[in-house]
């Protein structure tokens, strides 16, 4: 069961819902969720918009409505998370999901898996400029974890790319630490204040020096870090206001539109889901 159902009481037929005539589609969808989502003793929602409508070509007239969902999860400390979902309709009735008759999937996890919401403008901002022009003609947003292999392998080659073509190129950087990896909340930290202190091209030099953890206690995490990278950060800096504040936005802006997973690309706004236009552009440059 999907986190939607299991957090959130919505008032429709397992099969279908009948519309009433003479309004379109979107706007039927769009009340009849404004209506029906009602919470529960765990959260509040505080939102939800209708981020992409899809036609299926395989069930003529019905299209899908991909929904994101703001969620106030009241027994966590009132965090809030965005998550999404899929409904249907034909504009006369409405349903939870269609199921493939022969592999008995769900056509909602096709869709949802595919989908991926755009990098809004705000995002590309000063703050989060790590090189290159603002003007730029590609403008890349990466969301790396700095213990992720995969971050690894492939962050700091756009890094130095970046560098090298800076009038064609901007690379916005973007933390996000996954749970799975134990010292990179305080790493991820380490880095902005180093940052904040003026130690150059930090989150680069993170990378090389392989910053390797297998704890989460801050003090031991920082030694390795501070030894690795010859940086004087203290448990007092990771713990600013400052640092907390743009550590917290990151995950924040990261949950937004919906990155499950690191590292991931947006150029100019779209999710480059494989990377494969990044290499495309790297290999361009490459023969310049």
């Amino acid at each position: 069961m999907s986190l939607m159902s299991r957090l959130l009481i919505i008032w429709i037929s397992s099969i279908a819902f009948l519309f009433a005539g003479g309004v379109s589609t979107k706007d039927k969808v769009q009340k009849f969720l404004t209506t029906s989502i009602k919470p529960n003793k765990n959260i509040k929602v505080l939102g939800f918009h209708i981020a992409k409508v899809v036609d299926l070509k395989d069930i003529p007239g019905w299209k899908a409505y991909i929904l994101t969902i703001d969620i106030e999860l009241l027994k966590q400390n009132n965090r809030v998370i965005t998550i999404k979902d899929v409904i249907f309709s034909n504009g006369k009735y409405l349903s939870r999901a269609f199921v493939d008759i022969d592999t008995k999937k769900k056509l909602k996890d096709k869709i949802l898996k595919s989908f991926s919401p755009d990098a809004p403008l705000s995002y590309y901002d000063d703050e989060h400029l790590l090189y290159g022009s603002k003007n730029a003609k590609y403008k890349l947003l990466v969301f790396s974890d700095p213990q992720c292999p995969f971050c690894m392998d492939f962050v700091p080659d756009v890094i130095e790319f970046v560098k090298k073509h800076p009038k064609d190129f901007a690379l916005y950087y973007y933390h996000m630490p996954l749970s799975i990896h134990p010292g990179s909340d305080t790493i991820v930290k380490a880095e902005i204040a180093a940052r904040k202190k003026g130690y150059k091209d930090i989150n680069l030099k993170a990378y090389k020096a392989d910053v390797e953890v297998d704890t989460k206690d801050p003090k031991k995490v920082l030694q390795v870090f501070n030894k690795k990278l010859k940086t004087n950060i203290t448990l007092d800096d990771i713990k600013s206001k400052d640092v907390q504040n743009r550590f917290s936005n990151d995950l924040y802006r990261a949950n937004k539109i919906l990155v499950n997973g690191t590292p991931a690309l947006y150029i100019n706004g779209k999710f480059d889901a494989g990377r494969e236009k990044m290499q495309h552009l790297m290999d361009e440059y490459s023969l310049k």
